[in-house]
């Protein structure tokens, strides 16, 4: 009884075994047959807030993590060198494309080659934690120290964007700048002093400015107001001007009618004249043949008189003896 229940417990167990082996093998949550990748970074600044197991990411996908981190210091020149050790776990990284060949994998040292470089970026802004971000960033030098060992890639670093904001302050004249400042306040005050020993003088004529303009409009809007009153006045005077203009143009267009048609009439009596003397002056007409007959009479009588007038001059007794005395 004993042995048969020694035999379920251990079948038990190995059937817990078995599936505990078999679920790590699909899923992949631990890497039992693959070994992390390692690197490390030289960071020139602080790494304040950088603390073993921080995330190690590309472009926000965590890939690894902080293995730790060390201090190196230079015998010659006492300089401080911080080596920060990265874990990489290549199972999150899936390939992708057909491999060509035994070296199709790339390595750290392709991806550096490639522009791979490690930046300290903010993890949480409430806690300060910091993380290790990795980038493809070829416009970027690869400074490599080299110290890191031979077996242990090194992932160049480029300064995190507090270093850069850091370095430009630095290079920000502060003194300069303060001064300038200062310089800007003071002329600012005067300004002001200067405003507001100008400004009630000014607010002063402002308002009389206003007062006279406010009479100004009164006295207009009264002028305007008279002018409306003349104007309608004026109108009412043509408006009856041209009443009696009208009434005054249709008794002058009744006496020029009559006047019209006095001259027609004229004009017809001229006509019948013309039309009269065209027949007294016609060249065969009667009138004219008697009127011709007349003038050659008084002109005999005319050259008789002339011919007595001149025998009286020279003989004037002629006139009393007549022909027979001379």
């Amino acid at each position: 009884m004993k042995a048969n229940r020694a035999t379920m417990i251990g079948a038990f167990v190995l059937g817990g075994i078995g599936v505990a082996i078999a679920a790590i093998l699909f899923f992949g949550t631990f890497s039992l047959f693959t070994h992390p990748a390692r690197a490390v970074v030289f960071f020139e600044g602080s790494i304040g807030g950088l603390s073993p197991g921080a995330p190690v990411a590309f472009r926000g996908v965590r890939i690894g993590s902080v293995a730790s981190a060390a201090l190196i210091v230079d015998r010659n020149d006492l300089k401080a060198r911080i080596p920060v050790y990265l874990e990489l776990e290549p199972k999150r990284v899936t390939l992708a494309g057909t491999p060509t060949g035994p070296q199709s994998s790339p390595t750290i040292e392709r991806l550096v080659e490639a522009g791979l470089r490690a930046q300290l970026t903010m993890q949480s802004l409430v806690t300060g934690q910091m993380q290790v971000e990795l980038d493809l960033r070829p416009d970027t030098p690869a400074r490599v120290i080299g110290e890191g060992g031979s077996n242990v890639p090194e992932i160049p670093a480029i300064p995190s964007d507090f270093e850069e904001l850091r370095h430009q302050l630095v290079r920000v004249p502060i003194a300069e700048t303060v001064a300038q400042v200062e310089r800007t306040l003071v002329a600012v005050e005067k300004l002001a002093n200067r405003l507001d020993a100008e400004l009630d003088p000014l607010a002063t004529s402002a308002q009389r400015t206003l007062e006279r303009a406010t009479h100004t409009m009164d006295v207009a809007g009264t002028s305007i107001q008279r002018l409306q009153e003349d104007a309608t006045t004026a109108l009412g005077e043509i408006r009856s001007l041209a009443q009696d203009g009208h009434r005054q143009l249709d008794d002058r267009g009744r006496e020029l009618s009559r006047m019209l048609l006095s001259a027609d009439q004229t004009l017809h009596s001229a006509n019948t004249l013309m039309n009269s003397a065209d027949s007294l002056i016609a060249p065969r007409s009667p009138a004219r043949t008697n009127v011709e007959a007349a003038l050659r009479d008084l002109a005999d009588t005319a050259r008789a008189l002339r011919s007595f007038s001149e025998t009286i001059q020279r003989n004037p007794n002629a006139l009393l003896l007549g022909r027979l005395g001379r």
